[in-house]
This record gives structure tokens, C-alpha cells and sequence, in this order.
């Protein structure tokens, strides 16, 4: 294989991966769209359900059908019930704000390197394989 041949492959991979970049941009947009413009608050990642109304601060568990006492447990004061509750409504706001930071970030960044990285090596391939 000859030195122009390898970089037309080379100029047309790059391209293509590109575009690639630039799909996933559009789609990283679309989500971030929907999930600003469709939902009351901004979701949390991986369709967390929350569950500040538990008291003890754990996650949903599915199992043991019947839950189990643990020797030596407290119950909590309304105090501590209050403040278990405020801490995890604080977390889960945190976490909405953090995802969709996360999601404006995704959505500029891939279609920005795309179109970057498109416009830098397309011509090139082309002027490559013209050359061939």
C-alpha cells in the first residue's frame, strides 16, 4: 500500500467517526431538550426513584418480604426524621442539577468536535483521493 492510499483510509476513518460524533451530539441534544422541556423537575439519572419519604435514609429494598427487626435499633426522633428527609431532598436536587449539567456538556461538546474534526479531514480526504 502506498503512503496516500493509507492516508485516504486514514482522512475517510476519521470522517466517518466524525459523524458519528455529530449523531450522538443531535441525540445528546434531543434528550436534553426533552428532559428540560417535558418534565415538572429535571430527572434523575438511570430513572432513580426517590425516596426521601424513608426515614432510616435507605434505598428501596425488594427483599426480605418481611423485613427483618435488628437487635438494638433506635427509632428516630422527629428531629432526625426531618433532617433525613431535607438531607435527601437536598441530594436528589443536587443530583437533577449535576445530570443536567451534564447533559448541556454532552450536548455541545459532541457536535462540536464532530463538525471540527468533519471539516478538518473530509477536505482532506477528498483532496487525497483526487490525488490518487
Amino acid at each position: 500500500m502506498s503512503g496516500k492510499l493509507i492516508a485516504t483510509i486514514y482522512f475517510y476513518i476519521i470522517s466517518a467517526g466524525a459523524i458519528v460524533l455529530m449523531v450522538i451530539g443531535v441525540f445528546n441534544v434531543v434528550n436534553f431538550f426533552v428532559n428540560s422541556t417535558q418534565y415538572e423537575k429535571y430527572p434523575l439519572r438511570y430513572n432513580m426513584i426517590s425516596n426521601c419519604d424513608n426515614p432510616y435514609g435507605r434505598g428501596i429494598d425488594t427483599y426480605p418480604a418481611k423485613p427483618m427487626l435488628v437487635p438494638n435499633e433506635a427509632t428516630l426522633s422527629a428531629e432526625e426524621v426531618k433532617f433525613n428527609k431535607e438531607q435527601c431532598l437536598k441530594n436528589e436536587e443536587s443530583d437533577r442539577k449535576q445530570h443536567q449539567v451534564d447533559d448541556i456538556k454532552n450536548a455541545v461538546t459532541f457536535p462540536i468536535v464532530g463538525i471540527i474534526l468533519f471539516l478538518i479531514h473530509f477536505p482532506l480526504a477528498r483532496k487525497q483521493t483526487k490525488d490518487v
